[in-house]
């Protein structure tokens, strides 16, 4: 029994519980399974990195051989030769270098040329077209082991590029090369794109542009471009593909950053319509262009144009430009929708800012045969300064800092461009007044110059003017044209300051003058017309009638400010005078009150600021004469304060 225990034992060890039986382990979870699975799957984790690393070894172990054995596997003189052709083959040019190459096979092979030499048969002998001091390129190492080596990633230290561009538009760059073929055989596709055949459509890669420099001379014009301290990198994975470009380059001394993209840039090479996007930013200004351009007619088609003048005393200065009125500008911006329309360039949705002054409008751009560039259109302000506006555009107006001499004076705008703009505005100052609702127009061409407002609102009441130029424009003077109806004469005193008797109250001028000065030269003096003054109602300040009359019964001659500060009330006041050299002519002066009337004529020499009147106090109603009877006096001195001096009549009947 003992023995069949143990035997009872020895099987439940070697076998587990028998059926039937109870064991313990039999409701309790097999913590040896989960372990067998690990042990199972690390030796596959094992033979997987030993794989990796077995790959990684051979592979890096390739790498460095082939580094190792590149120099005894790569023949020199086939890289140089190969990269020699390569580069003559994008030109369509003969290129030369000047001392050994330089290979290099550690981290990538590279291959640099030194003194390398564009040039081209000229009528002189060989015509250099750009020399570059350093040219390297990377190559791959198993096609140069085949002998047909392939390079990217191209290098240019201080290139010195030299273009000219005859008088057809044609660059002397123009070659049989890769590139150009490539030019001419290449076709616009939808959706801004082109298309290439396979033939042509060679692997360009990316190209670093180091310290480098173009000189480009128009045959047409006869104008040298110079920019300097190129710095650029260009990705241009395929010639059929999209060019995309940044760089920072000196152009006559101002720093410039340049972005430029283009899906089109074969057909932008071509002459022919191309989309572009670019982005130029300085110091003292920035623009952006993202549309249609043509390189051949130098002219962009269509597209969103933006420009920012940041500081144009920095600008002025780079670019050299003198230009009357532009001393008055601080910061100008601009954006608009451009597109051209046959031989008519267009600003549509055109909004700008100048100074303070912001405006909105259509512009368009035109050249008629034979005559200057025409800016014409439609510009509309929230608020401007007529005076400002009118040297913001150069309407022949001096700068502040001119000299007197018109010798000196910088060149107008005028002498580049003709304009026809009509204008409107919200508000507008005239100094020392201010218009509402301006409807005005400029028109400055070749041969006439005009500066209108159709219709403004003037202190309460209307006002129109027209300034025509003498010749194309307004430096020898002109004829002006004011009209205002029906506006608030005090609050005009108030404005001009008039010192002594000032007529307050509604009332309408006409006002004709003929200027032979420049307007910014010239003086009352200068000045010769006619000037109309009426008005309905009001009073006619420092003129106190009963006191004149009382003065007048007891002292020969008196001051007007005697009288004391009195005013003569009027129904009717009308007033008109000519004047030229210097004196007025009073053709008439009348003013009609309730009980009294007075006239005035004579002269006014109001370049010696004096007077010499007659003046004549009345009765209104000949019922009245009784109580209001003739006084006649004569008006002389100076103004403001004349000093009236009475005529005695002699009795109606002297024999009694």
């Amino acid at each position: 029994m003992h023995a069949g225990g143990n035997s009872y034992i020895r099987q439940n060890d070697e076998t587990g519980p028998l059926p039937g039986r109870w064991s313990p382990g039999s409701f309790m979870p097999d913590e040896r399974r989960p372990g067998e699975e690990c042990r199972r799957r690390q030796p596959v984790v094992r033979r997987i990195l030993r794989v990796v690393l077995v790959a990684l070894v051979v592979v890096s172990a390739l790498f460095v051989v082939s580094r190792i054995a590149a120099p005894y596997l790569v023949s020199s003189s086939l890289v140089r030769s190969a990269m020699e052709r390569a580069v003559s083959q994008w030109t369509g040019h003969q290129v030369t270098m000047s001392g050994t190459p330089e290979i290099e096979f550690w981290p990538k092979p590279r291959v640099s040329l030194n003194g390398v030499t564009i040039s081209k048969p000229g009528a002189d002998g060989m015509e250099v077209l750009g020399r570059i001091e350093k040219l390297s390129a990377t190559f791959g190492l198993y096609s140069a082991m085949r002998g047909r080596p392939q390079f990217d990633a191209f290098h240019l230290l201080r290139p010195r590029f030299h273009v000219d561009r005859d008088s057809n538009g044609r660059l002397d760059w123009a070659s049989e090369g890769l590139l150009s073929a490539a030019v001419r055989e290449v076709e616009p596709r939808d959706g801004d794109a082109q298309m290439l055949g396979a033939e042509f459509d060679a692997s360009v890669g990316a190209v670093t542009i180091e310290d480098g420099s173009i000189e480009l001379t128009d045959e047409t014009s006869g104008h040298l471009l110079v920019v300097n301290g190129i710095s650029a990198e260009i990705a241009w994975p395929r010639l059929s593909q999209a060019l995309k470009a940044t760089a920072q380059l000196d152009a006559g001394g101002l720093a410039i950053k340049l972005d430029f993209s283009s899906p089109q840039p074969l057909l932008l090479f071509s002459g022919r319509d191309a989309s572009l996007s670019a982005t130029l930013d300085a110091a003292a200004f920035a623009a952006r262009f993202d549309g249609i351009v043509n390189l051949t007619d130098g002219l962009f088609r269509s597209g969103a144009l933006a420009l920012s003048a940041k500081d144009i005393a920095a600008l002025k200065a780079w670019s050299g430009i003198r230009l009357a009125g532009l001393d008055n500008v601080k910061q100008a911006q601009l954006t608009a929708e451009l597109a051209r329309v046959g031989e008519e360039l267009r600003l549509d949705g055109l909004e700008f800012d100048v100074n303070d002054i912001h405006g909105t409008g259509i512009l368009s751009l035109s050249r008629p045969a034979g005559a200057k560039p025409r800016v014409s259109g439609t510009l509309a302000f929230d608020r401007l300064n007529i005076t400002r506006l009118l040297s913001a555009f150069s309407l022949d107006l001096p700068s502040a800092d001119e000299e007197s001499q018109a010798t000196e004076r910088p060149p107008r705008l005028l002498q580049w461009l003709d304009f026809d703009l009509t204008l409107s505005a919200t508000r507008a100052d005239l100094p020392p007044f201010e218009l509402g609702d301006v409807a005005a127009s400029i028109l400055a061409t070749g041969k006439a110059a005009q500066f209108d407002i159709a219709d403004a609102a003037f202190e309460g009441g209307d006002l129109t003017a027209s300034f025509i130029g003498a010749g194309s424009g307004f430096a020898r003077g002109g004829d002006l044209t004011l009209s205002i109806r029906n506006a608030d004469f005090s609050a005009v005193a108030d404005h001009l300051k008039v010192a002594g008797p000032v007529a307050r109250g509604k009332g309408s001028v006409d006002l004709t003058v003929n200027i032979r000065q420049p307007p910014w030269e010239t003086g009352l003096s200068d000045m010769s017309g006619i000037f109309t003054f009426a008005s309905q109602g009001g009073v006619l300040t420092g003129i106190d009638a009963p006191a004149i009359r009382r003065l007048a019964s007891t002292s020969a001659y008196f001051q007007l400010s005697a009288g004391g500060d009195g005013s003569m009330p009027y129904d009717q006041l009308d007033y008109s005078a000519r004047f030229a050299s210097g004196t007025a002519e009073v053709l008439k002066a009348r003013l009609v009150g309730p009980d009294e009337t007075l006239t005035v004529s004579g002269i006014v020499p109001y370049a010696d600021n004096a007077l010499a009147l007659l003046g004549e106090l009345s009765a209104t109603d000949p019922d009245d004469e009784a109580a209001y009877p003739r006084l006649r006096f004569f008006i002389g001195g100076a103004w403001p304060d004349p000093v009236i001096t009475p005529i005695y009549l002699p009795p109606a009947n002297p024999l009694k």
